[in-house]
């Protein structure tokens, strides 16, 4: 699933300054590159949680299984809709945080949050014992930055797979948490959400929060 690929590494990973500094410097000593490596997983962890998320409509496979799982979310729209198989669910509502909780709910041993991987890459960040090798690739058209950490003895998840797309959208995960084996990727994306469809699975679903 992740490209491991790292001469491209340099070039893809260009566009986020603190990227461009993860092992592109041939005279880096193991300290630098640990702080180079530990911003990188900063930033990853930041795009999932902070600015401006957008609007969209992402469409996971579960792999090892048939299972088709969509999101879609449109926070400025105070709407969200969770279908897992032919099981539709929906949120409505204006607070951020009441949504992530849903989602969490909704998604629980499915696919992670984005706010809880972010706190594994923040872990990871302040984790000496983990070994991190970053790459790229494209899922359903979308660039995607990833990290493989393996060996984390400090953080909550010792070991795991995650790329993020450029806009903050988890495009696949590989992890073992506890009693849930995540490994959903990214098969189908777009900006925003159709109101049409989410019209036409209202009848089918009941709405959270209102």
């Amino acid at each position: 699933m992740i490209l491991q690929n790292p001469l491209r590494r340099c070039a893809v990973l260009s566009a986020v300054a603190l990227f461009a500094l993860a092992g592109c410097s041939d005279g880096a000593e193991g300290g630098e590159s640990a702080t180079e490596d530990e911003a990188a997983l900063t930033e990853l962890s930041g795009r999932l949680t902070e600015g401006d998320q957008p609007a969209y409509t992402a469409e996971y496979l579960i792999e090892g299984s048939e299972e088709q799982v969509l999101v879609a979310v449109d926070l400025e729209a105070g709407t969200a809709a969770v279908v897992i198989g032919d099981r539709p669910s929906l949120w409505a509502g204006e607070d951020p945080a009441e949504l992530n909780v849903w989602l969490g709910q909704e998604l629980d041993g499915v696919l992670p949050a984005e706010e809880t991987v972010a706190s594994w890459l923040s872990e990871t960040a302040a984790d000496a014992s983990a070994s991190t090798e970053f790459s790229n690739t494209t899922l359903a058209g979308e660039l995607a930055d990833c990290v493989d950490v393996q060996g984390a003895e400090d953080s909550p998840v010792g070991a795991y797979q995650v790329c993020v797309t450029t806009v903050g959208v988890i495009a696949s995960v590989v992890a073992k948490v506890g009693g849930d084996a995540y490994t959903a990727k990214l098969v189908n994306y777009h900006d925003g959400v159709d109101a049409g469809w989410l019209d036409e699975i209202t009848g089918q679903a009941g709405t959270a929060n209102q």
